[in-house]
């Protein structure tokens, strides 16, 4: 490297550079830093590079603040260097040139002494303070000297507080000398008058005892021998005494005291480590002191690393962490190689964290990590195992046709490849290669664009993509015609537009969310970076996008064309042909959805669930699976009768008024900040419905976050799809320096809204769901093949889940989110550590949530576990699908038999019927109105604080845990406590109670991502919205169809809103009973006898659960599902049962988790809760030669036997559990009192 002489680094999104990096290339000549993300450049980064003629560090974000002042003094010394270099801040300098600027336009100041430090006469053993006062811009930065040496701060002795004072604690005869203080800024240093320190032993007056020689902090070997000194005055002498951890010691032949009270240790052993205090006590009063023994000890391991397998080009992490005094040193190595850092290898964290960047096949082996000390050292070992990335040869999956164009229009042939690694795209015509210039050009995916044909442009083009593991070839013929006819121009004008338009903005959204590198990005950022659609859900709404821009497109051609507006609705049929929407939609990719499923595994679709839903019904394949449309029940309503947004146009009225803003409506009658807690149900009840929410919907957004034109919509208030914001009233309470809330719209079907035009028949909009309506656990496993297997531990054929990392005494964590993947190890200001990954995108949003799909991938793994020890024939796979299996019933057994009971009331659940077996006619794909409005109805039960006890239901150290702070923090996982006291704090604490003036409280409607967007989110505009968003019908049309009773103003809601006041706002808010959003009326209804939520949604509810049942080929009590023997079991599952099993340590629940211990039996033992017994799962058809052993072993393992060896066993396990019980008993009472004490600390303050 010595002899390089340029260095080109552009445009590669580098952060920051470190002082010293090009110090070793003195024959550098021109070094490339610009279009980067620099900040700031630290002095000496340029330092020694004498031969440097050329610098270029324009077009980087440098902030000229006096941290750049030496960049400027480095100018004028080097004046023959050419140097680009451009300000970006503060605003005064933006756009100047660093080489323009003088020194004194920094307006900096070089650090003054305003107070010098003044002598200090201080008694033996009282602590002496120096003060410094200084001035200077920047703030300088104070360092003392003692005797012209830096004071060393290492030791708990001396201080230096926030405003430079320094304090020196216990002062002795070895802290004199002479105290100096410098300052030092950019701009320059200065250093103050010296000031004495004298140290004097002085006797008190009254004869109290005082200190003359305090004893030292000391480190020792095994069997030195140790002196701590002690010697004190006072009248009459006093008396020493030494104390160790707070017990008086006795003295001993290996424990002495000397005359003047110093005390010798000899023959030092590990038990002697701990807190020595001395003690001087005569009449007049007592002192102490104390000193630390630590005793050395050789090394030995915490955390160890674990194996991996790893995949080409991935990351590879290990972590080891030992004890031992003094503190281990850790070094790494690659199998007798020891390691350094490199630009792939990073070691952090004191050496801890050895991170592996873009893993190759030569960093495959064995990674030793060795612990040293003085005392000794000790090695761990782990493999790495290098897998080759997943290779694909390039295919060619959107394939140009045979085109018909005509002169000056332009043609786009589209040519999009599936390949890995991706794949070179190259065009010829007639077999000539194309090369792109200012008439042609190739997309993002690959498609050839040609502006203003000629006839010279007819002719065969060839796409060929190809890797170095294949190629792919297509061609088709254009053909460019002289005559034009109506309506081809706008078409093919507006189909080249609509498709750079929309892949320009999907191209901008995935930088912005995926390869900005942000240290420190916004909480908005993570969420939108979660529900950004995967490549396959793009797939499916990306066609329908260009779809709707093109018919836009046309429209504006013509309208633009006219010079007018006419006052009849455009009309796309009066314009362009079937064969032109044909064409549109041939080549913008939009199709009915998604190709026919055929079904053909029967052996597989007849046993087990496909991951991604398809053929449950088998005469219906698509009915309840991912990436398709929402079911309607009832005809949605659109502005303009197909895909606008009622309320897109402000001005147009409703029953003859505008429609109210959705954040007004929040403000005015949703917001609370008073709680009031409900006294039957826990706050799990609240986080189940989360997580069945998260296994049911997810309606897909849109692909891109920008507008059409290129505006984000994070910094617009104009209606342009796919942005919708919220407008912000006003006179808002909160609001007050933006006119919106961000919003954008889901994305939609093709086939629907206009896209729908190619049909010959104008469909209303639909959304898609990216989930699969079935209650199957896709939240744990995915709801595609490539999620699901990218969750499956498949270094072994065990059938298991990934897992995490594991921390002593805990079970493992889920597995994180990698490098290349939508990670969100952004907020380092909080936390370094990575997102969990699990089967639904939005796990690390909530940390109650994040902790909840821990928990089901420790099930997964528990059940996999065990039917692999009960049938170790069994290969991965088939454990892995009964498994999964297992699983999903046990989430429908506890939302059916335990949770929806709750909900919907003894009413609504008798509305729900007998479960009377699997209805092939019944589509069970989730409504619209249930998953965009109904199931919202869990909202209303959150609690402003996440509540979090230890074993003995104490608050822990960390505190409960505000509720705007528990989102995207699953850092907190693992650095606070685990997942156990979030779960006791749930199935403690009483939920929100909803009440007709108290329904989101104020953390969900104000508090929102707060720390993140230029205006905090509110969770209450927002579902309003997305009730527009997606033309649900309002209030009173659901009441129709629920058959509640006809109104026709507000005081005909009495019966179901039975607060006047509440009634009166609505009034005042929408004018119309007719207009009332359908979220807003089902959320401010009162609660059914029994349950939580309203009529209208009850029977919403109930609708859509019936049809999941029902609906469900694969449903639990089915009888082809399970055995009778084996339904039994899943019937006595729980979630009890289950955080019992999968918690940390979890030993003393409720029976119920969904209703308060204090309306049901307290808290009791987990062995008490009932389980699954799996041995019934046991393959005896497939045991082979074993069958009849492993019969014979079921049977006396299911066989009591009575001889009196058993009965004595049975009488020391109720001697054992009686004691048990009476030790739950007290952790019972204690919960009770801690109970009653907030109770009374609560109500009683009120």
């Amino acid at each position: 490297m010595v002899h390089l002489e340029q260095l080109y680094l552009h445009v590669n999104e580098i952060h920051q550079v470190e002082p010293e990096t090009f110090s070793n290339l003195p024959r550098l000549e021109r070094l490339y830093l610009h279009n980067n993300n620099l900040r700031k450049i630290p002095p000496g980064s340029f330092r020694g590079l004498t031969s440097l003629r050329k610098l270029r560090l324009d077009s980087n974000a440098l902030i000229c603040d006096c941290s750049m002042l030496w960049f400027v003094r480095m100018l004028v010394e080097h004046s023959d260097m050419d140097i680009a270099a451009t300000c970006y801040e503060p605003a005064t300098v933006t756009g100047t040139s660093l080489s323009s600027m003088k020194e004194e336009d920094f307006n900096c100041q070089k650090p003054a002494i305003m107070k010098d430090p003044q002598d200090a006469v201080v008694n033996f053993g009282d602590n002496a303070v120096f003060t410094c006062v200084v001035a200077g811009e920047p703030q300088p930065e104070i360092v003392w000297l003692r005797d012209s040496v830096t004071v060393p701060l290492d030791t708990h002795r001396y201080e230096v507080m926030n405003n430079g004072t320094l304090m020196v604690h216990a002062a002795d005869e070895n802290d004199v000398g002479i105290f100096e203080c410098t300052a030092k800024n950019p701009a320059g240093e200065v250093k103050s008058k010296p000031a004495r320190m004298i140290v004097q032993t002085k006797a008190d007056e009254n004869g109290h005892p005082v200190f003359t020689i305090l004893p030292r902090d000391k480190i020792a070997r095994l069997d030195d021998n140790v002196k701590f000194d002690c010697v004190a005055t006072g009248n009459p002498t006093p008396h020493i005494a030494w104390f160790y951890n707070k017990g008086r010691i006795l003295l001993s032949d290996r424990i002495t005291m000397r005359h003047n009270g110093s005390m010798v240790i000899e023959r030092i052993q590990h038990t002697d480590a701990g807190i020595y205090t001395c003690e001087a006590e005569n009449l007049n009063g007592r002192i102490t002191a104390q000193a630390k023994l630590d005793v050395m000890v050789a090394p030995a391991f915490v955390v160890v690393p674990k194996d991996e397998v790893i995949t080409i080009g991935e990351t590879a992490e290990f972590r080891c962490t030992a004890r031992g005094v003094p503190k281990p040193v850790i070094t790494w190595y690659r199998n007798t190689m020891a390691l350094s850092e490199n630009e792939n290898i990073v070691i952090s964290d004191d050496n801890q964290n050895l991170t592996i960047i873009q893993v190759s096949n030569d960093d495959d082996g064995l990674y030793h990590c060795r612990a040293e000390n003085s005392e000794g050292l000790t090695e761990i070992s782990a493999i790495l195992k290098v897998e080759k990335a997943q290779i694909i040869a390039p295919k060619i999956i959107l394939r140009p046709e045979d085109t018909d164009a005509f002169k000056q229009t332009s043609v786009q042939m589209p040519c999009e490849v599936e390949s890995e690694p991706p794949a070179l795209i190259e065009w010829r015509k007639d077999g000539t290669h194309i090369e792109p210039n200012d008439r042609i050009s190739i997309s993002i995916i690959g498609s050839l664009i040609i502006n203003n044909v000629t006839t010279t442009d007819t002719g065969r083009y060839e796409c060929s993509a190809f890797n170095e593991y294949g190629r792919d070839t297509v061609s088709a013929f254009l053909t460019v015609k002289d005559h034009v006819l109506p309506g081809d121009e706008y078409v093919n004008i507006a189909l080249t537009e609509a498709t750079r338009d929309i892949d320009q903005a999907i191209a901008k959204t995935m930088e912005q969310l995926f390869k900005s590198n942000k240290s420190n990005a916004s909480i908005s950022d993570l969420y939108r970076v979660t529900r950004f659609p995967n490549a396959p859900a793009r797939a499916v709404a990306r066609p329908a996008e260009i779809y709707e821009r093109a018919l836009d497109k046309v429209k504006e051609f013509i309208q633009s064309g006219l010079k007018v507006t006419s006052v009849e609705p455009f009309n796309y049929e009066q314009i362009l042909s079937g064969e032109h929407l044909e064409l549109i939609a041939k080549l913008s990719g939009c199709v009915a959805h998604r190709e026919e499923y055929k079904c053909l595994d029967m052996c597989f679709h007849m046993k087990y669930r496909s991951i991604d839903g398809s053929c449950n019904n088998l005469a219906h394949p698509t009915w309840g699976s991912s990436l398709t449309g929402f079911r309607r029940i009832l005809y949605p309503v659109y502005e303009n009768g197909f895909s606008q947004p009622v309320g897109w146009n402000k001005n147009t009225k409703y029953n003859g008024y505008k429609l109210p803003s959705s954040r007004l409506v929040s403000t005015t009658i949703i917001t609370t900040k008073k709680i009031t807690e409900d006294i039957q149900i826990t706050h799990m009840v609240m986080q189940w419905g989360q997580w069945l929410d998260h296994d049911l919907d997810h309606s897909l957004p849109s692909v891109s976050s920008q507008t059409w034109d290129g505006v984000d919509c994070k910094k617009t208030c104009d209606y342009a799809a796919p942005c919708f914001p919220i407008d912000v009233p006003e006179d808002d309470p909160r609001i007050t320096n933006r006119r919106c809330i961000d919003f954008i719209r889901t994305s939609s079907v093709c086939g629907s809204g206009m896209t729908s035009v190619l049909f010959g028949k104008l469909q209303p909009r639909e959304q898609i769901n990216q989930l699969t309506s079935y209650i199957d656990a896709s939240q744990v496993y995915g709801f595609e093949k490539a999620v699901a297997d990218d969750l499956r531990d498949y270094s072994n054929d065990s059938g298991l889940l990934r897992v995490g990392a594991t921390f002593p005494g805990k079970k493992p964590l889920l597995p994180t989110i990698g490098l290349n993947s939508m990670d969100c190890k952004r907020n380092l200001e909080e936390s370094n550590r990575n997102c969990f990954v699990a089967g639904d995108v939005r796990a690390n949003e909530q940390i109650g949530l994040a902790a909840m799909h821990t928990i089901w991938m420790r099930e997964h793994n528990r059940v996999a576990t065990q039917l692999k020890t009960i049938n170790p024939f069994w290969d991965g796979d088939k454990v892995y699908q009964e498994a999964r299996k297992v699983v999903g019933s046990e989430i429908q057994h506890i939302t059916y038999q335990h949770w929806l009971p709750l909900i919907l009331g003894p009413e609504g659940y008798k509305q729900i019927g007998e479960y009377k077996g699997y209805d092939a006619k019944i589509n069970p794909s989730v409504s619209n109105v249930f998953a965009t409005a109904a199931l919202r109805f869990g909202h209303s039960l959150i609690n402003p604080i996440l509540h979090r006890y230890d074993e003995n239901f104490e608050p822990i150290a960390q505190g409960h845990l505000l509720l705007r702070n528990a989102f995207f923090a699953p850092w907190r996982l693992v650095d606070e406590g685990g997942v156990d006291p979030l779960l006791r704090g749930m199935f403690t604490t009483p939920a929100k109670l909803k009440t007709p003036t108290q329904n989101l409280n104020s953390e969900l409607t104000e508090q929102l991502f707060h720390t993140a967007h230029a205006v905090a989110l509110d969770l209450a505009a927002i579902n309003i919205h997305r009730g527009r968003d997606h033309a649900l019908p309002p209030y009173t049309k659901w009441r129709d169809f629920c058959n509640m009773s006809e109104v026709n103003d507000f005081d005909d809601l009495a019966g179901e809103i039975s607060s006047k006041n509440v009634r009166d706002k609505l009034k005042e808010l929408y004018g119309s009973v007719h207009n009332v959003d359908v979220w807003v009326g089902g959320i401010l209804e009162d609660q059914v006898e029994g349950g939580k939520i309203g009529p209208l949604f009850r029977c919403i509810l109930v609708e859509q659960f019936k049809r999941l049942r029902d609906g469900d080929r694969f449903w639990y009590e089915n009888p082809t599902s399970f055995k009778k023997e084996q339904l039994a079991q899943i019937k006595e599952t729980s979630l009890a049962r289950i955080l019992c099993d999968n918690g940390d340590n979890i030993d003393t629940i409720g029976e119920n988790v969904f209703l308060l211990p204090e309306v049901q039996d307290g808290l009791i033992s987990c062995d008490d809760i009932p389980s699954i017994d799996l041995r019934y799962w046991a393959d005896c058809d497939s045991c082979g030669d074993d069958e009849e052993v492993k019969k014979s072993r079921f049977r006396r393992d299911a066989t009591p036997d009575h001889d009196i060896y058993t009965q004595l066993d049975d009488y020391e396990e109720r001697v054992k559990h009686l004691e048990d019980l009476q030790r739950k008993m007290v952790k019972v009472l204690n919960v009770l009192k801690h109970r009653v004490k907030y109770l009374e600390e609560t109500y009683g303050a009120t």
